[in-house]
């Protein structure tokens, strides 16, 4: 006679099995979501801080006329730091404060503050702040900061 099904015991151990697993891989995955919001908010900073590197390189090489980013305009001092070679405008209005530098750089969040430098907040996308702060990452007590005399993008850290 051939055996067509599994036992209590069998059945119990497969659930057990399944629960385990369940329990150390759910916490695996429940951080991933916040990883992958802030991986993205680094590569954006990454590619902010290489198109104005991109400006300023256009800048050295060409001393005449070049352009630089989508709209900017290097011989226009309001636009352009002819002293040392980075954007000064990065976006073309209050609401879209990157769309010269990026192709969908809009960012209502971000401001021109009066002394040339823009700030923007760091993971407004929901990432919640950790308990331990680690630095270079962004959360939701950070903010972004770019320097148009130095041309650096940075993380402040807060």
């Amino acid at each position: 006679m051939s055996r067509r099904a599994f036992t209590l015991i069998e059945l119990i151990f497969v659930i057990i099995l399944i629960g385990v697993l369940g329990a150390v891989a759910v916490p695996k995955f429940m951080g991933m979501r916040d990883n992958a919001k802030i991986t993205s908010e680094l590569s954006t900073a990454a590619s902010v801080q290489t198109a104005i590197d991109a400006c300023h390189g256009e800048w050295v090489i060409n001393e005449g006329t070049f352009t630089c980013g989508a709209g900017i305009d290097p011989a226009d001092p309001s636009q352009f730091d002819t002293v040392n070679g980075y954007p000064l405008l990065l976006g073309s209005s209050d609401t879209s404060p990157l769309d010269r530098i990026l192709k969908n750089g809009k960012n209502v969040k971000w401001i021109k503050k009066a002394d040339g430098f823009y700030r923007g907040p760091a993971s407004n996308n929901g990432v919640k702040a950790p308990s331990v702060d680690i630095p270079g990452k962004p959360d939701a007590n950070d903010y972004w900061e770019y320097n148009s005399t130095t041309g650096l993008f940075r993380l402040i850290d807060n």
